[in-house]
């Protein structure tokens, strides 16, 4: 069976505070630390609207424990800037997250791209650039949300890229519920089923992502997970709003027969969900 990871996306959100996070919180409290003590990944999503310092990620290695991994968003400027990067901030991005690889907790990198990126021949330049610029150390995975890309998944098998599997409100265009494996690493990420925002061009981030999975929804990804054939596989739940994705995440490691340490807060602002 693959190592499968499961974690949320992101750990510094202000409405989790009171439902995943001690509030007031005690003094030195670190909610990376704290998370840590319950998964074994975390994907970063800071990283897509700017670049780490390597002493900002050198910090993140220090502060999880052996054997933990991260999954690091890309920078914004590979896969949403369509006049694209310098290999000067190419570098700068390699450098950043560098001491999470020489610590050997880089688990992946996420390419995310947008929406309404189609599979068209200059579509497939962009990925393979800057695919070579960040393939060294880590495997890459590309979340790709058109479902024209269905057609695509020989080209990212060649290219050695792992096709990202998501979770999200469908549409007549969107991808969702694939299970592909087209690299070394399979990633699931669950955005939340919220279609009644999602497609609203007036909702807010929270409000996007403002859903709570049952059971029966998650137990679809349980499945998808345990046949999955990887070295390993990524389950990200981006439902963050209050919390709720830490609230999945544990419920989806408790269905994998995984030891699960839930948090007093959470579980009194959760109850017997978790």
């Amino acid at each position: 069976m693959s190592d499968i990871r499961v974690g949320p996306a992101g750990w510094s959100y202000e409405d989790w505070k009171g439902k995943v996070y001690p509030d007031p919180p005690p003094p030195g409290f670190d909610p990376l630390a704290w998370l840590a003590r319950s998964f074994d990944c975390i994907e970063v999503n800071s990283t897509f609207y700017r670049p780490p310092s390597a002493r900002m990620s050198e910090a993140w290695a220090r502060r999880t424990p052996p054997g933990f991994l991260f999954t690091v968003k890309a920078w914004q400027k590979f896969s949403h800037d369509e006049a694209g990067f310098t290999p000067a901030e190419a570098r700068l991005f390699q450098e950043g997250v560098a001491p999470v690889l020489a610590a050997g907790k880089l688990g992946a990198l996420l390419l995310q791209f947008p929406w309404f990126f189609r599979d068209t021949g200059e579509a497939r330049d962009r990925i393979r650039r800057a695919a070579d610029a960040l393939r060294e150390g880590a495997p890459l995975v590309v979340e790709l949300r058109h479902r024209s890309w269905l057609d695509a998944l020989d080209f990212l098998s060649g290219m050695g890229l792992a096709f990202c599997n998501i979770d999200q409100p469908r549409s007549s265009t969107s991808l969702s519920g694939t299970r592909h494996v087209t690299g070394r690493v399979a990633y699931i990420r669950l955005h939340g089923r919220n279609a009644r925002a999602w497609f609203r061009k007036d909702a807010g981030r929270d409000e996007k992502y403002d859903y709570l999975y049952s059971m029966e929804e998650l137990g679809e990804w349980v499945e998808a997970a345990r046949t999955m054939e990887a070295e390993r596989v990524f389950v990200i739940t981006n439902n963050h709003f209050q919390g709720k994705a830490v609230v999945n995440a544990l419920q989806l490691r408790r269905a994998l027969g995984q030891e699960v340490a839930v948090p007093e807060v959470l579980r009194k602002a959760y109850g017997d969900v978790v």
